[in-house]
């Protein structure tokens, strides 16, 4: 599984990604969608009723232009009893990796099948949604759904120095180690949202969507970009920033914005200024502040959490050992002795 200290830039793309059996060509013209983004894009629920679903969990975010990025858990133990219904065009993709093996998976675009084939632990499907595309699972599945619109690729390229991409490419069928560490990275914070900092969620979705954007669009990032921290004014604005947001509720593009650059720009700069990402930093301030509260103070340990910013005290507990490899209870009663 990928270390939880993942950072945007800490992905590098595969070489030599190629497509198969997809016929790319010229995407036909979509409509303006008649709803918002967020009520028309095909993930979160919407997807769910495609599969036949009552509903699915979902997260979602906003980069830098308010474009969103969702992913979506997308399980059944029962296979569909026929194709799903052809997908609303949009200029965005879909790309599902698949956490067990499903067979038959069948796919069509614009009503023509293109792909009839298994799918493995691990393996990656990508549906272009501007080309209408149904599809068939043929038994149990549990899929992690990235939800990528191309408005999205082409604010990652153009603040990142880079060449927009025309399409995102990926063999049917071949699996993705990293892919499938970044979706079981996000699993928990699917299953349980509300115990997680908005920047924690942000920092993985946004590191995805970064993986992405470099793996299956082929976009590059300018040296240029790469290489350089955080300004002093610009460190002191993100700090303060995130000091004064203990609990993490606080959007990474928000604290991006401040300092007057793109997400991924950001991150890695904050990394190579301070040498962790944001999330971890602001982790180890809030780890702090308990210190202090439990050597000065008689809080019993449900009052030190929420005061930290943490959930609750099993998340405290949790992150505490994490980092220090005791429970704050045993740090507390050796340094009282």
């Amino acid at each position: 599984m990928l270390s939880a200290n993942l950072a945007v830039d800490s992905v590098r793309p595969f070489p030599g990604v190629v497509s198969r059996k997809m016929p790319l060509g010229k995407a036909v013209p979509c409509p303006p969608p008649a709803l918002s983004l967020v009520e028309a894009g095909t993930y979160g629920n919407r997807m769910a009723k495609h599969l036949h679903m009552t509903s699915a969990p979902m997260i979602s975010v906003r980069t830098r232009r308010k474009t969103h990025l969702a992913v979506t858990r997308l399980r059944s133990e029962t296979g569909l009893v026929e194709r799903t219904t052809p997908f609303a065009c949009e200029r965005a993709f879909t790309v599902q990796l698949h956490l067990r093996p499903v067979s038959p998976v069948k796919f069509w675009l614009h009503g023509r099948p293109v792909s009839d084939e298994p799918a493995q632990d691990g393996s990656v499907s990508i549906l272009h949604l501007d080309h209408e595309p149904s599809m068939y699972l043929g038994s149990a599945f549990d899929m992690v759904q990235f939800y990528v619109p191309r408005i999205a690729l082409d604010e990652f390229a153009d603040e990142n120095d880079g060449c927009r991409c025309e399409t995102l490419t990926w063999p049917f069928g071949k699996v993705d180690p990293r892919l499938k560490s970044l979706a079981l990275c996000l699993l928990p914070v699917l299953e349980r949202p509300e115990l997680s900092s908005e920047l924690y969620v942000d920092h993985l979705v946004f590191a995805a969507h970064a993986y992405i954007a470099r793996t299956y669009g082929g976009i590059k990032i300018a040296p240029s970009v790469v290489r350089g921290g955080l300004a002093p004014w610009q460190l002191h604005r993100a700090t303060d920033m995130l000091k004064a947001n203990l609990d993490g509720q606080i959007a990474l593009s928000q604290v991006a914005r401040e300092c007057k650059l793109s997400v991924s720009h950001f991150v890695r700069a904050f990394k190579q200024t301070i040498g962790e990402p944001p999330y971890r930093w602001l982790l180890q301030q809030r780890i702090d502040a308990a210190k202090e509260l439990l050597l000065h103070s008689q809080l019993p340990m449900v009052e030190i959490a929420l005061k930290c910013g943490f959930a609750d005290q099993a998340c405290f507990i949790r992150a505490f050992r994490k980092l220090l490899d005791t429970t704050p209870g045993e740090w507390r009663r050796i340094r009282m002795q």
